[in-house]
């Protein structure tokens, strides 16, 4: 059986085509015949953290197994599918699965639901999400997490730490704004506000690893990656969870805010920074719980989930070998979006 994790083609490095490019490593890894699949077959994403298979031919077989992204169930109908029903859905992210107008027709989505063999989800909230959104999931949904790159240099040194608030200036833009305007008066001189923009991931990890606090600005995310790459390297971090965070955002490492609270936020801040002048040494108190977040967002955690995904994945190909019958077809779901971004070559990414 082949397995083919269908992918958006994204311009920058996203966290969503990272996490499903590691799945397809990691599967080709325990011995699946598993390929990344793109519309445009001319597409390379060039942010991979590992050389990984891409599929380049047009037909699929009925043999094959497609998994689908959140991004993408909006257009996954029976038509577009060409009546392929052996396909999962990949969920990173609940909240956008009917954000995309031209497609987001509630019928037709919960048809592919209910036609689907399984749904991954990436978070206890994207779980619970779809259960609400669609029932009919109750008994498919299986739990996978992401792992952060093997060549990672996140890391905790208390010596190494500066007085730096460090913050991704992409969503919020307005709280974020408002949250700076009632801090930046009244922060000690010798500290710095630093906002992560346009930085190499070599950088990005240098100003995280240097960092004592670190804003966090997001809206609706599935499983968000910027909270947890900066507590592992010992940052404070104070803000909004969205939703998906919520599973790890467990005191010291992470103080809640309410969302559009920015009184709460800029005194959460203030008083962070005056706990940390009073006692440089407080940093010590994060070790337990980026302990626990680097065993929980390992490789080998990230492994044994995608073990269960194949587990019953091959338990029905073994129920269901009456036939070996492997007509290939073109579907008319790659057809459609080959010939959509031929029009217009809109991006649609993650955000983790």
């Amino acid at each position: 059986m082949r397995v083919l994790f269908l992918s958006s083609m994204p311009k920058k490095p996203t966290g969503g085509v990272r996490v499903i490019y590691n799945y397809v490593k990691a599967l080709r890894e325990i011995g699946m015949d598993a390929y990344v699949l793109h519309p445009l077959q001319n597409y390379t994403y060039r942010f991979a953290d590992a050389q990984t298979p891409v599929y380049t031919l047009k037909q699929i077989s009925d043999l094959d197994h497609l998994v689908i992204p959140d991004v993408y169930i909006g257009q996954a109908n029976d038509a577009n599918l060409n009546g392929h029903r052996n396909y999962s859905l990949f969920i990173q992210n609940p909240y956008i699965i009917r954000t995309i107008q031209k497609y987001n027709n509630k019928a037709l989505i919960n048809s592919v639901f209910s036609n689907a063999k399984y749904i991954l989800c990436i978070s206890e909230d994207a779980e619970s999400m779809i259960l609400d959104m669609y029932p009919q999931a109750e008994g498919k949904l299986i739990r996978t997490i992401w792992s952060f790159p093997a060549e990672s240099k996140l890391g905790f040194n208390v010596s190494n730490k500066e007085k730096l608030i460090t913050y991704m200036p992409r969503k919020n833009i307005d709280h974020i704004q408002l949250t700076l305007d009632c801090i930046e008066n009244k922060l000690p001189s010798d500290w710095r506000l630093v906002p992560i923009v346009r930085m190499s991931r070599g950088e990005l990890e240098s100003t995280l690893n240097k960092s004592s606090i670190y804003l966090s600005f997001g809206s609706f995310e599935g499983l968000p990656a910027p909270p947890v790459e900066a507590a592992i390297s010992g940052n404070y971090v104070i803000g909004y969870h969205g939703n998906g965070g919520r599973e790890y955002w467990n005191k010291p490492n992470f103080a809640e805010i309410n969302v559009c609270d920015i009184r709460q936020f800029s005194t959460s801040v203030l008083e962070r920074v005056r706990r940390i002048d009073a006692n440089p040494d407080i940093f010590y108190e994060l070790e337990n719980g980026i302990n626990d977040l680097n065993r929980k967002f390992s490789a080998s955690h990230e492994l044994d989930c995608i073990k269960k995904f194949v587990e019953v994945l091959c338990a029905e190909v073994e129920v269901k070998h009456t036939k070996n019958r492997r007509t290939p077809f073109i579907t008319n779901f790659i057809s459609h979006y080959i010939n959509r971004i031929a029009i217009k070559h809109k991006q649609i990414s993650h955000g983790l």
